[in-house]
């Protein structure tokens, strides 16, 4: 017979890291699993060399400039009462234009800390400021903890335990398995590894392989020595077209002919590398699957796959708000008027001829205008859907009297006899 769950059993968590895998309870600290930082033995640390790397500092670059772009509103479920007007007058002396894409990097890294600068505002305890620190300084506890290791605490301080409400963790697709998140940079570095370290040896293949050779050849039973004196001399015939030989050794340039292929191989490879990073970070690779053809069609393509791409760092970025948020609310008890708002990020959308004909369907079907906070994001003006007060006619004159001298009775009977024949 099962043992008969009781208030104690089934509130108890039984699966956790010091029952089941006692061995890692020697130390409090639980080791980042990044496949690749344990393969080189580096920290975190390296992440940061590897989003410099040209190709993936152009991606991760043009991602936080598409979260930048974005615009913020306070939700609402009813027409926004005070509670709503409180937090967008909050969050609107915030910073916010650097705080939501350093948000994002908790895509990249997998996870970043921020810590909550808080002071007294007009009688309220307020967040004035969330800065992002180094998150290295971080790390995780066998139970998920969040750890500030310090010089004088090398096993880390409960950040949440020692100081409540002061940092705020942001998390990409963490788990209770892996709560150091999942970044985009580990997925991404041999790629990036891979397109300097052959750069470079592109870049000494095609001086050494792109230009005609010289051959030279030794009478029988030439000594070491001469061969090396030979050797320099063709050396210094390839780059300055002077060399001095001994009579009998004979010199000969050979032409290249060019080898196309060995080129083709490494821009095949550095186009799969840098269409990969492209996939990471915005969703796709925007080179091989834009739509249609020319400047124009790849760029649309290119914004339109951008934008699905930005729902990862959209929810970072409203998690960290909604979170500071949560906390003013709490210490400074706001009462709550049941309007369930909240923190968003949107696009808006363009006033281009789409969303005018989708205006007027709107306008056309309710008989009214939208609601002023749509308005706004349409990006209209106030009183452009006000009425046109109505504008007085002008006096027409008096009707006259049309007169003809021919006989107008004869002309409709003809005309009406010309509509009956075939």
């Amino acid at each position: 017979m099962p043992r008969t769950a009781t208030p104690s059993t089934i509130t108890q968590e039984v699966a956790v890291r010091t029952y089941v895998e006692a061995a890692l309870a020697v130390t409090r600290l639980l080791p980042h699993p990044s496949k690749v930082l344990n393969n080189i033995g580096r920290t975190i640390q390296v992440f940061d060399l590897t989003i410099k790397q040209p190709d993936v500092a152009a991606v991760a670059r043009r991602y936080r400039e598409g979260i930048k772009k974005l615009e913020w509103d306070v939700s609402r479920t009813t027409s926004r009462g005070a509670r709503a007007e409180w937090m967008k007058e909050v969050i609107g002396t915030l910073p916010i234009n650097k705080i939501i894409p350093a948000a994002t990097s908790a895509r990249d890294y997998g996870y970043t800390v921020f810590e909550a600068m808080w002071a007294q505002v007009n009688g309220q305890h307020r967040i004035t400021n969330l800065v992002e620190k180094p998150r290295e300084w971080f790390e995780f506890d066998q139970g998920n903890n969040l750890l500030l290791v310090t010089r004088e605490n090398p096993y880390g301080i409960r950040v949440h335990d020692k100081w409540p409400r002061k940092f705020i963790c942001v998390q990409h697709e963490a788990s209770y398995k892996n709560p150091y998140g999942n970044g985009l940079l580990d997925e991404a570095y041999w790629y990036a590894k891979g397109l300097a370290a052959n750069f470079e040896f592109h870049l000494g293949f095609l001086e050494d392989d792109g230009r005609d050779h010289w051959m030279g050849w030794v009478p029988p039973g030439s000594t070491n020595e001469y061969k090396d004196k030979v050797e320099a001399a063709l050396r210094a015939l390839r780059n300055a077209a002077v060399a001095v030989v001994e009579e009998g050794t004979r010199i000969e340039k050979v032409e290249n002919k060019g080898r196309s292929s060995t080129s083709d191989a490494y821009e095949i490879f550095k186009k799969s590398c840098r269409g990969t990073i492209n996939m990471l970070w915005l969703g796709s690779d925007l080179a091989t699957n834009a739509q249609g053809t020319g400047a124009y069609a790849s760029s649309q393509s290119g914004m339109e796959i951008q934008d699905d791409a930005l729902s990862a760092g959209k929810e970072l970025a409203e998690d960290l708000i909604k979170s500071a948020v949560d906390w003013m609310i709490e210490v400074n008890n706001i009462p709550d008027d049941g309007e369930n708002a909240g923190f968003y990020l949107y696009d808006p959308p363009a006033n281009d001829k789409a969303q005018a004909e989708i205006d007027r369907v709107y306008a056309t079907a309710t008989g009214r205008k939208p609601s002023n906070q749509l308005l706004a994001k349409r990006g209209y003006e106030p009183g452009d859907w006000e009425e046109a007060a109505p504008q007085p006619t002008a006096p027409q004159p008096p009707a006259t009297t049309f007169e003809s001298g021919y006989d107008l009775d004869a002309l409709i009977a003809a005309g009406e006899t010309l509509k009956k024949k075939p």
